[in-house]
């Protein structure tokens, strides 16, 4: 009987699994409990983010939690997000014909895309908002862009566009423009 070698990204796929599950559901789960703020609500918004992305700033809102609270969270899972990407596309990019595939139709969107093409990587920052958050990093892969530049310039129009949406969602611009 053949002895079965684990493949060596297993190693570098558990790490991202890991700080994944730390940045999405324990660090906004911990904030929950010191800031007195619902658990029931708090994953209920993690879910939302996780499905709807920043369009989940108004549902965390909506369940009553604090607005800067909100924009924690929000950050937390795209954070978490964002960085589960890089390590698996830097883990299974060239071992996963899956992943491969993947990465391949994120490069294709970046040639559509006249955001990307314009402004290159500074494009990301409207990109989050027209393409998504999950598009982002593996655009930012694919072209080999510097990852610090990249989460940096993600989290910057998400961290923005989630503050619009929650400003907009309490009446503060509607104050504001009156």
């Amino acid at each position: 009987m053949a002895s079965d070698v684990i493949p060596p990204y297993i190693r570098q796929v558990t790490g991202a699994i890991i700080q994944g599950v730390a940045l999405i559901l324990l660090i906004p789960c911990a904030a929950a409990f010191l800031l007195a703020q619902p658990l029931p609500a708090t994953l209920a918004l993690i879910t939302s983010t996780l499905i709807i992305e920043y369009g989940a700033a108004p549902i965390g809102i909506g369940l009553g939690l604090h607005p800067v609270f909100v924009l924690l969270v929000l950050s937390c899972v795209a954070l978490g997000i964002i960085l589960f990407m890089f390590d698996i596309f830097d883990a299974l990019g060239r071992h996963s014909e899956r992943v491969a595939g993947f990465l391949a139709r994120a490069e294709e969107k970046v040639h559509q895309s006249t955001l990307i093409s314009k402004y290159g990587i500074f494009g990301l920052i409207p990109c989050v908002l027209t393409l998504g958050l999950y598009v982002c990093p593996p655009v930012s892969w694919a072209l080999a862009w510097r990852r610090d530049q990249a989460i940096f310039l993600i989290m910057g129009g998400f961290i923005t566009i989630s503050a619009i949406l929650i400003l907009v969602t309490l009446g503060v611009f509607g104050i504001i423009f009156h």
